[in-house]
């Protein structure tokens, strides 16, 4: 199972704050990663109360990072 954090813009001298985090019952790294790159269009569309996400993040069971996915990056997706 793996958790996804979405993340503000990095501000200087310190992490991105995590805006939002959620857990999910997925086994599959593949469909995890469509799945937040879902989400991350449909906040997009939608926040109004909260800061825009900047990126993503998916963590392991352990907390481990083992994606991420920022609007800076290259049109890729980094994996650990």
């Amino acid at each position: 199972m793996f958790s996804i954090e979405f993340f503000g813009a990095p501000r200087e001298g310190a992490a991105p704050p995590v805006t939002d985090r959620m857990e999910t019952n997925f086994t599959d790294l593949a469909h995890t990663i469509t799945h937040a790159k879902s989400l991350f269009s449909n906040v997009i569309v939608q926040r109004r109360h909260k800061e825009l996400p900047h990126g993503f993040r998916i963590l392991d069971e352990q907390g481990a990072e083992v994606a991420r996915w920022c609007i800076d990056d290259e049109p890729g997706l980094r994996s650990a």
